[in-house]
């Protein structure tokens, strides 16, 4: 009843809009006219838009994939090409042993101030900051200083990165660099720029419109949760204001996204001809649209984070008998747009010096497809565990409920009591501000959690960035400076690992390729036979997109890019703002 009330309250809402508004709204000669607005389901409801902390969100790295370009960025295939960097010059003196290139940035806030050398200097710092949970801070440490910065023996000021005009981005390196290697890492989603004045106003900044600013084609207009998130051109992403269309490089005004009708409903939608575009379809339905859908790999897991500081979870033999009785191949049936996942790196992360060649290939399948009970139990003996209380803890989404509940069932059957602590998002107030609080990201960040199921987005290409996070010179573990222990933390899950931190160690040190690949290789096996962190699938962009909506693409880490949208028939689109049921 619920969804046939819901789609009569669209049809009222779309004869309403067409009883009240001219029609010259959506016409392109009229001189109001902005664009396209486009109705699209893209994903599950995000509130975290800080690009530092929302990657372990597969939901919010689609979204942060539209809202901020860094100094490159992946081409089709993968290789870095400029993105708010217009050039670079190379000013290294090899004799005196000193490395340094300077970068021009180019590119305008949503705001219209224009992207700074201080923005990237701010954002970088940002992530070394010994007081920050920064797991991307590896990506860095090619720079000099960076390492001393982050284990807090040198001031942040000491770090090889200074702002020495306003547009001219000045890096030192600790030794002749891998550019390659570097300004791949440049290309992460993680280390674009940010605003300090946006990042220090309040808490949960980013979850505040009028605080939020972004630099990549599309801005967040509209944060109303549980009804609506709408995305606006950013008109200044790399056009002239003068001179330039307003749709010369992003086409569609906005992307509006209806959180008031739920996944069901959204299909209903879309299958009645009012929505154009839905990647967030309710798992019920999903196996009857397989060969409807279109579907592209990501570089994005689904995985579990044990807390090994949990007396439980102290040992791998408990860990990993937890993991290999979990049947991958089963998880990817429940989710229906997934794939097992065979280790920790996925496919489209390239090997040390083989940039056409896949890591995950050349490492082969650390992880069998099915569950392995009897070895699981055998394990669960040999460390003396019979059994305890273990909590999940999941966002409020059905596919992480699906998934949890599954795991529930297997675990349970080894003897332990296994519960579900699902964390939803608070409204409040800072400041006068509205202020949105992702309750599961604080659980995650601050290590509140036994096992949490979060996802696990490929930080980099290079494997060395993803797996160097759980070594401990590596990790960017928040310090808690004001207690005066400046001991370096380890990963959030409180992995620690000798045989570990030398496998990372060996691999960064490397200065031949293929040593620093088979150190990698070694260190991702080691990685999963402990399993303070298990990759369960593999997730899959599966999207329906009906025939008016074209000139849509994917990125190369699967996320789908609305830059080009152009959509026919547009008089019969409206903005599918939330439904209010007291205006009928």
């Amino acid at each position: 009843m619920k969804k046939v009330t819901a789609l009569l309250l669209c049809l009222l809402m779309i004869v309403s809009v067409f009883a009240a508004c001219s029609q010259k709204s959506n016409e392109k000669d009229d001189e109001d006219y902005k664009g396209t607005i486009i109705p699209v389901y893209i994903n599950s409801e995000v509130v975290n838009f800080d690009p530092a902390t929302a990657y372990n969100d597969e939901a919010a790295a689609q979204i942060i994939s539209l809202l901020y370009e860094g100094l490159f960025r992946l081409d089709k295939d993968g290789k870095p090409v400029k993105g708010m960097c217009s050039s670079y010059i190379d000013r290294s003196n090899p004799e005196d042993d000193y490395y340094m290139m300077e970068f021009r940035v180019r590119g305008t806030w949503s705001d219209g101030r224009s992207v700074q050398a201080a923005d990237f200097v701010y954002a970088f710092k940002r992530i070394l900051e010994p007081e920050f949970r920064g797991e991307g801070a590896n990506l860095l440490f090619q720079i000099k200083n960076a390492r001393k910065v982050m284990a807090g023996d040198l001031s942040i000021d000491d770090l090889g990165v200074v702002a020495v005009g306003t547009y001219i981005l000045r890096i030192e390196f600790e030794g002749k660099p891998d550019l390659d290697l570097f300004f791949r890492n440049l290309a992460s989603p993680l280390l674009v720029p940010l605003r300090e004045d946006a990042v220090t106003k309040v808490s949960d900044w980013s979850s505040n419109t009028s605080v939020l600013v972004t630099n990549g084609p599309f801005e967040v207009r509209t944060i109303d949760y549980g009804k609506t998130l709408v995305l606006e051109r950013n008109i200044y992403y790399k056009r002239s204001v003068k001179k330039d269309a307003l749709d010369k490089y992003v086409v569609p005004y906005r992307l509006v996204v209806n959180f008031n009708m739920s996944a069901e409903e959204n299909l209903d939608y879309f299958n009645e001809g009012y929505l154009t575009f839905n990647s967030n379809l309710p798992l019920a339905k999903r196996s009857e649209y397989q060969d409807k859908v279109k579907v592209v790999d990501t570089m994005t897991e689904m995985t579990y984070v044990f807390n090994t500081t949990n007396p439980l979870f102290s040992k791998a033999e408990v860990r990993r008998a937890l993991s290999i009785a979990l049947d991958r191949e089963t998880i990817a049936g429940i989710l229906v747009y997934a794939k097992p996942a065979a280790g920790l790196i996925t496919d489209k992360v390239v090997d040390s010096g083989k940039i056409k060649k896949s890591f995950r290939e050349n490492g082969g399948e650390l992880i069998s497809k099915n569950a392995n009970v009897d070895e699981a139990k055998s394990l669960l003996s040999a460390a003396g565990v019979k059994g305890g209380t273990i909590n999940i803890t999941i966002r409020d989404n059905e596919v992480d409920r699906a998934v949890a509940e599954y795991t529930v069932g297997v675990w349970e059957k080894l003897g332990f009591d296994v519960n579900i602590r699902t964390l939803k998002v608070n409204k409040y107030k800072e400041n006068d501000y509205d202020l949105l609080k992702d309750n599961f990201t604080n659980a995650y960040d601050t290590g509140d959690f036994e096992v949490i199921l979060t996802d696990t987005t490929m930080i980099s290409t290079d494997a060395f960035g993803n797996l160097a996070q759980y070594a401990l010179p590596f990790a960017g573990g928040k310090m808690d400076l004001a207690s005066g222990d400046f001991d370096l933390k380890p990963h959030i899950s409180g992995y620690s690992n000798e045989a570990y931190d030398e496998l990372i160690e060996a691999a960064f040190a490397a200065e031949d390729q293929n040593t620093r690949s088979q150190a990698l290789h070694d260190a991702e096996k080691l990685l999963i036979e402990d399993a303070p962190v298990v990759p369960l699938v593999v997730y899959q962009n599966a999207y329906l997109v009906n025939n008016d909506l074209k000139k849509i693409s994917t990125d190369y880490y699967g996320f789908t890019d609305f830059r080009g949208a152009v959509l026919g028939n547009e008089k019969f689109y409206l903005d599918t703002k939330p439904i209010d049921e007291s205006e009928f």
